[in-house]
């Protein structure tokens, strides 16, 4: 091994451990650091004017595997049950102010199990992702349309493929 390589491990991991801490502030059910971007942009679609706004959200956007909880059995899903029930959750760590953008997610097949008319009864079933142009284009169980442009195309491709990965997963949680 040579000592650039050993240098760039050094680095990497210590560029880990300081973003899992910093996020852990933010996040205390964080278990582990899937993935990392140091520039995203955060857009938001406004339905009635039906265009994408400039958020005030840009710098590093990490996807995280949190510790989560399910529901007890009977009791009524509430909005507070989604966010227990979160995952995975996908924060930008924000330059511009100190205020973050974070968004929770939960495999489509469990939201379809405790949301059966969706959160509140929105009739929104599930969480959906797609790779569109420049943007990944994450849609909530809220009805909330939020477009990520992620400054480098093989990070912008490779942070697609884990959103989808983690909506569409099988993961067994019951």
């Amino acid at each position: 091994m040579t000592t650039v390589s050993t240098d760039q491990n050094a680095l990497d991991l210590y560029r880990n451990a300081l973003n899992f801490n910093v996020i852990s502030r933010y996040d205390n059910k964080i278990k582990q650091l899937l993935y990392h971007t140091s520039h995203c942009v955060i857009y938001k679609y406004d339905a009635t004017t039906e265009e994408w706004e400039k958020t005030d959200f840009l710098g590093t956007l990490a996807l995280y595997l949190r510790d989560f909880a399910t529901p007890q059995r009977g009791a009524p899903p509430t909005v507070e049950t989604l966010r227990s029930l979160f995952c995975y959750g996908l924060i930008l760590m924000n330059r511009n102010n100190p205020e973050c953008f974070s968004l929770g997610l939960v495999p489509n097949k469990i939201t379809q199990h405790i949301f059966p008319q969706g959160v509140n009864n929105m009739g929104i079933l599930s969480m959906d992702v797609e790779l569109n142009g420049n943007l990944i284009i994450v849609k909530n169980l809220l009805g909330e349309i939020y477009g990520l442009w992620v400054f480098n195309e093989a990070e912008r491709e490779k942070l697609y493929r884990l959103l989808e990965f983690c909506l569409t997963n099988d993961k067994t949680v019951f």
